[in-house]
């Protein structure tokens, strides 16, 4: 990736992120955006896919007419979900104490009746929702040519 790229993704990610801040009420609701270029996240190595992604989701992505942008857009929503989750009570010992490193599979986006995407907490990434008081998680993601984002919303 160029020096340009990872700068565009880092000032685009930033952006993102402060603009949703201010949407939202500074209490009571966490958030958390992510941004990806569709050409880092490595759907051939079988070990990262297994690593951190249901067989629920392997299989919705690898119907998708590409399935890069699907497998990076709900690999950008886990990242949002870990955000708004750590951002919900800026004030309560930090609830996400998984490394940066750590596969993220306990967090699934599956489709909703409504064709939304939807947030299957499980494990210990469910009980550290539950140690933050968050009751629900939404996500919204978006993709085109070369980027995926995802917003999430803990409240």
């Amino acid at each position: 990736m160029s020096t340009d790229d990872l700068a565009r993704k880092y000032l685009l990610k930033q952006e993102a992120q402060t603009q949703a801040l201010h949407l939202l009420p500074s209490t009571g609701v966490g958030i958390g955006v992510d941004i990806e270029m569709l050409a880092d996240i490595n759907i051939d190595s079988e070990t990262f896919i297994e690593r951190n992604f249901t067989e629920r989701e392997i299989a919705y992505c690898q119907k998708q007419p590409d399935a890069r942008a699907s497998f990076t857009g709900r690999w950008c929503a886990k990242e949002a979900v870990i955000k708004a989750v750590s951002n919900l009570h800026l004030q309560r010992e930090k609830v996400w104490v998984r490394g940066s490193a750590a596969p993220v599979v306990d967090i699934e986006i599956v489709i909703a009746e409504s064709g939304a995407p939807e947030v299957v907490l499980h494990g210990e990434v469910e009980e550290a929702a539950k140690k933050a008081g968050v009751a629900q998680v939404k996500v919204s993601i978006s993709h085109i040519d070369t980027y995926a984002i995802a917003t999430a919303i803990a409240f």
